[in-house]
């Protein structure tokens, strides 16, 4: 039976990437700047009071590097001996605020620390002392903090005898998973636009109607994983939440793009600019991938101070290829399928349609060149810069004597340089050659932004094209309603 999750990262947003982690206790073979991020390990033959398996799967300790791994080992009865207890102190250049801390211990062979001690502090301020005894190898220290930039981690004693202290993983927080039972209602629509005229944002509506007492601290930036069965369909960020009640909480959220939307850019000038390292700048901290057919360019011209995703739009609308994040975290980079995959009539419902848009009868996009000038009309950084434009066109062959003229004009695209404006202004034309959207209602099965599908129409035919936007009614058994850009 199919099953729909979604799993809320209730952390401290960024705080992973700004942890600095020390560890005068720890063996000289543990990797601590892996701790925040996190590490999976096989299990190992360190010497411990019968802890090596005989069953061919221990490596020696010296082939791996654990995130942490404490010098002293416990006693007789698990206790580390006063003065010498394993220690971590994370330290943070900025100030966070999560409801507690997650631990992942020694998840290779199930060891685990039964007694430990976190101390948060604010500069030199204590703000919260608190002994927790954990009971597995994955144990969540719930203690609301807020505003902490310091962590103080002491651990006192093993669950077995003769151990050392191991960690794999320590979260600024804690993650939850929600299935449909807690959910009142969930949707996402997932969205590209071929044309890279514009570059939406997927969204995500959610409203928790949660089965515990538990006061929740929803913070912007928050992840949350939506997963139907083993597939991912989106990773999406807190933008705004609301209390309706106790145990209730309807949730809005983005996906990276629109959280780029919110990120400040302050501009660029550039001059044969590698458009993969472009992107990647422009969409950090978020990681980006390339699918293989993807091929670099050269980019010449300005980007004007705006937001990064507004950025990354011009970038993409001079390169030509889409970026979309359904599936996956990261930002993807590629072009449309042209593989055409059938979606067959069981997998859609009644009420499938066509729409065909007016024909375009030309296509104008216009080239910058920027020259630094004391009274230029463009300023990047301080600097003024002198704006030569060139209109370059294509034209409709086939336009009859009862068509309206559409123009569609583009004037703002900075990055198009002369160089490169005909053949951005061909592609901006092909796109809107393909003048029918089909929309039909289809039971997902995995399906991505920019893939090539048939969907069947409301004639006994078909649509086919390119997913431009997917409208998802979450529940155990996924719908949504397929938006197809076809000719």
């Amino acid at each position: 039976m199919s099953k729909t999750t979604l799993l809320y990262k209730d952390i401290a947003p960024g705080a992973a990437l700004d942890a600095t982690v020390t560890a005068p206790t720890a063996q000289d073979r543990s990797a601590l700047a892996q701790l925040p991020s996190g590490t999976v390990e096989e299990p190992a033959a360190t010497g411990e009071l019968n802890q090596w398996g005989m069953d061919g799967a221990f490596v020696l300790a010296s082939e791996i590097s654990p995130a942490f791994w404490s010098e002293a080992m416990s006693g007789a009865d698990g206790s580390f001996a006063a003065g010498s207890e394993p220690q971590i102190t994370i330290t943070f250049s900025k100030q966070y605020s999560s409801v507690g801390i997650s631990f992942r211990f020694d998840s290779a062979t199930g060891g685990y620390c039964s007694e430990l001690n976190i101390k948060w502090y604010q500069g030199s301020t204590l703000k919260a002392d608190q002994d927790f005894t954990p009971d597995a190898v994955e144990y969540f220290c719930q203690k609301r903090v807020e505003s902490y930039n310091k962590l103080i981690l002491t651990f006192k004693k093993t669950n077995l005898p003769y151990r050392y202290a191991k960690i794999d993983h320590v979260i600024f927080g804690v993650h939850r998973s929600f299935g449909m039972s807690e959910l009142r209602k969930a949707s996402a629509v997932n969205e590209i636009d071929l044309s890279n005229t514009k570059l939406p944002s997927s969204k995500l509506s959610w409203t928790l109607d949660s089965q515990d007492d538990i006061e929740y601290m929803f913070q912007l930036k928050q992840p949350v994983e939506v997963r139907n069965n083993d597939t991912l369909v989106g990773v999406y960020y807190i933008d705004s939440y609301k209390r309706t009640s106790s145990r209730v909480y309807p949730i809005e959220c983005c996906d990276a793009i629109g959280v780029l939307n919110d990120m400040p850019f302050a501009g660029g000038v550039y001059s044969g600019k590698s458009a993969k390292a472009l992107i990647a700048e422009l969409a950090a901290p978020f990681e980006v991938e390339f699918d293989a057919d993807v091929t670099d360019m050269n980019v010449t011209g300005i980007l004007k101070a705006g937001s990064r995703r507004a950025a990354i739009q011009q970038l993409l609308f001079v390169w030509g290829y889409c970026v979309s994040t359904d599936g996956r975290a990261e930002l993807r980079v590629f072009s449309p399928g042209t593989d055409e995959v059938t979606v067959p009539l069981e997998r859609t419902f009644l009420g499938a349609s066509v729409s065909t848009a007016a024909i375009v009868t030309e296509v104008q996009v216009t080239a910058h060149t920027f020259a630094v000038a004391e009274n230029g009309s463009v300023e990047v950084n301080g600097v003024k810069y002198a704006d030569t434009k060139a209109v370059y066109s294509v034209k409709n062959p086939n336009v009859t004597a009862t068509d309206k003229q559409k123009v569609v004009k583009i004037t703002d695209a900075t990055l198009v340089s002369p160089a490169v404006a005909q053949t951005v202004a061909q592609r901006l034309y092909d796109y809107h050659q393909r003048r029918n959207t089909g929309k039909a209602k289809v039971v997902f099965a995995g399906e991505h932004l920019g893939d090539r599908v048939s969907l069947p129409d409301n004639c006994g035919g078909r649509t086919v094209g390119n997913l431009e936007k997917m409208e998802i009614k979450l529940s155990n058994t996924v719908v949504y309603t397929a938006g197809v850009k076809g000719v």
